[in-house]
């Protein structure tokens, strides 16, 4: 690890100690022996600029409102260009972990240093954390949070995750000119390529526009022949049967109509997939669902359950893939059905974001309850995530837990942002508790 990232570590354990005020307020000082009371923290910069706004600080009688810089050594103050730099004008406050050197704004004038003191208990913890290579640093306490404060946290990490979610599908839908129904198709497209498709499905639709779907969609051999042919199938020359004759000679009629390029065939992956979710048989059952439901977006608002939901998406391939799982290769016969688990995946990461950022935008309250009824109803996902929550004594009980412990380990445990996450600073904070 490099010594920039190191230190970006120490200054954000330092912004963390200041933020929940886990230092002794009790007689402080300056560096200069001037009496300092701590008013208003300020509020935490994410931009360029001091690293907390608008804090009131009392030094020597006399209360300043301005700003806090925090740094390691009070010499980074000038390794970072801070004496050069007039947006540091206003910071009434230096607080540092050790002082080195005295230091001035823009303006020569002198910024009082404080040399910020807290339990060394806390340091060893989050350094325990920050080290650890287990696949959750705190897990060994997380077990004795109070349920209703685990709650809480999750609560907030399964609307955090959707609202990542729909921030992405509000960008498709800015590119799409503003169009519903051409959005829900890009994103329902990429669903259906989930886990590891989701990029040359949505590439594939994208090439394809809905309105040529649409004038399309009364002949299933057609859809599935402009949904290959982009995507980049349907095998080589040297197989031969009825149905791939048919979708050649069709793709080759319907290519002068589209503008976007075929998917290289690279992006396609295979490895690791169980068979039923090939993308070559998830292609056909796209195709099948375009054939019988789009344009579907009225159709999925209508629904009342879940249940009406998995009755929509459960649409089968066509019958070649009924002995086939790749072009050309024969295999035991069964009908390629999308199954629950696949459906539950589609609607849970496709549908469910959509449609929740749709309500929001369209104003539609009964919509987001329908989303939140979804998430409440559902079974919880199961995956390797999932699992080795469970190896940790966690068993969700929804798909809104699942989907937040998802969240978690994916936003915070993995990339150890442990200083922002609610169950790590209970971690920490409970280090006070021990003086």
């Amino acid at each position: 690890m490099s010594i920039r990232l190191v230190v970006m570590g120490q200054e954000a354990f330092l912004h963390f100690i200041w933020k929940k005020r886990l230092f002794d307020p009790h007689h402080l000082k300056t560096t200069c022996g001037k009496s300092v009371e701590i008013l208003r923290t300020g509020e935490l910069n994410m931009h360029a600029g001091p690293d907390f706004f608008n804090a009131r600080i009392k030094i020597d009688g006399i209360v300043w409102a301005g700003n806090v810089e925090i740094h390691v050594h009070s010499s980074d103050w000038i390794r970072h260009g801070h004496h050069l730099d007039p947006a540091f004008n206003n910071v009434v406050l230096h607080v540092v972990r050790e002082h080195d050197c005295d230091v001035t704004n823009y303006l020569q004038r002198r910024i009082p240093v404080l040399v910020l003191r807290y339990p060394p208990g806390l340091e060893s913890r989050y350094r325990l954390l920050k080290i650890s290579d287990r696949w959750l640093p705190c897990g060994q306490f997380m077990r004795h949070i109070p349920p209703p404060q685990v709650r809480q946290w999750l609560t907030h990490l399964q609307k955090e995750r959707v609202t990542d979610k729909s921030g992405r599908i509000l960008k498709i839908y800015q590119r799409n000119g503003q169009d519903w129904q051409q959005t829900f198709y890009r994103i329902l497209a990429s669903g259906y390529g989930l886990p590891i498709n989701s990029l040359p499905f949505e590439m594939t639709a994208a090439s394809i526009p809905l309105e040529m779907l649409m004038e399309l969609r009364e002949s299933l051999i057609d859809l599935e022949a402009i949904l290959y042919g982009q995507a980049g199938f349907p095998g080589s020359a040297g197989h031969k049967s009825p149905y791939l004759t048919m979708l050649r000679e069709k793709h080759r009629a319907l290519a002068e109509y589209v503008s976007g390029e075929a998917v290289p065939g690279h992006l396609w992956k295979f490895l690791r997939l169980r068979p039923a979710s090939f993308p070559t048989v998830r292609i056909s059952q796209f195709a099948s669902l375009v054939h019988r439901h789009f344009p579907m977006l009225d159709m999925v608002q209508s629904c009342q359950s879940v249940t009406e939901l998995e009755q929509i998406l459960r649409t089968g391939a066509s019958e070649y893939w009924n002995t086939h799982y790749l072009f050309g290769k024969s295999s035991p016969g069964s009908v390629k059905y999308l199954g629950q688990q696949a459906s539950g995946t589609l609607i849970i990461n496709t549908i469910v974001p959509f449609l929740s950022i749709y309500g929001k935008v369209q104003r539609r309250k009964n919509t987001l309850e329908f989303v939140h009824g979804i998430l409440e109803g559902m079974k919880a996902e199961s995956n390797e995530i999932i699992r080795e929550w469970k190896n940790y004594g966690f068993t969700p009980s929804s798909a809104m837990e699942s989907q937040a412990l998802i969240q978690l380990r994916k936003k915070y445990c993995r990339q150890r942002r442990c200083l922002e996450c609610q169950i790590g600073a209970l971690f920490l904070e409970s280090a006070l508790m021990e003086r």
